[in-house]
């Protein structure tokens, strides 16, 4: 099905939808952050798309993708989606690229198909080093029913976010992006529908380490130098494993990384 330039590919009963950005010979596979959708890679046409055909991919509970499961998606799951994309699209080698939340599920590509990628391109990823409160919110049947009922009470959620933020334990900027990210029911749902739907989504960077040594993939890192949600310092779990990698720090905060980044 395609409408307004978005495609949906049928996987399993599942909908993964996806927009086709350039034209160039090499492909690759861009998996945005939490709350965005496939068009936050739009810009990208200009700068890349002689170079790259770019296949933007809505994350499940985003943009136009659909996951109908009543299981959690487990990492095997996503991984076999995509070889079933990969097979339909006829792609063989390829890049990917992942901003954020997309950072976990590219790693998660990563462990199933190491040996057929190009480049490896993070931004800010999630998923190399998890934060104590999406532990906290995501590890056990009491912490998730803790966190349904203060999303539902979003008064008690912001009281307690500003006495952290007051007594140190919680940035400011970090306090701001849950504001906004939990201002409608809507999103609400969103962030309760990610975090726990997705907590099985998790790579082994032991495993991610060994493979990106073991294949010819060239791998870069962008993080920014004011970033307060996913701070530069969260990808040392993996760079320590790394023989090789590219680092490039960027004078900006979390959102404008893919605007500002350049391959």
């Amino acid at each position: 099905m395609t409408e307004a330039n978005i495609t949906t590919f049928q996987v399993e009963g599942n909908e993964l939808a996806y927009r086709k950005i350039g034209n160039g010979p090499a492909m690759l596979l861009a998996f945005h952050g939490f709350g965005q959708s496939s068009e936050i890679f739009s810009p990208l046409e200009t700068s890349l798309g002689a170079q790259f055909t770019i296949f933007a991919i809505d994350l499940f509970f985003h943009g136009n993708s659909r996951y109908s499961g009543h299981q959690l998606l487990k990492k095997q799951d996503w991984q076999r989606f995509i070889a079933a994309f990969l097979d339909e699209q006829r792609i063989d080698r390829f890049s990917l690229i992942g901003f954020s939340l997309g950072g976990r599920f590219s790693l998660a590509i990563v462990e199933a198909f190491a040996d057929r990628l190009d480049q490896l391109i993070l931004l800010a990823p999630d998923g190399i080093t998890r934060s104590p409160w999406y532990r906290l919110a995501t590890g056990s049947v009491i912490g998730r029913g803790l966190f349904r009922y203060v999303l539902r009470h979003l008064s008690m959620l912001n009281a307690f976010g500003h006495t952290l933020t007051r007594l140190g334990l919680l940035n400011k900027t970090a306090m701001r992006f849950a504001e906004i990210s939990l201002g409608s029911p809507k999103q609400r749902n969103l962030v309760y529908q990610s975090w726990t739907q997705f907590r099985l989504v998790t790579p082994n960077l032991v495993t991610v380490g060994k493979l990106l040594n073991d294949n010819p993939v060239q791998v870069r890192f962008f993080t920014g130098a004011f970033d307060r949600i996913v701070p530069g310092i969260y990808i040392l779990p993996l760079t320590k494993r790394l023989k090789h990698y590219e680092l490039t720090v960027l004078k900006t905060g979390h959102n404008r990384l893919i605007e500002l980044m350049s391959i």
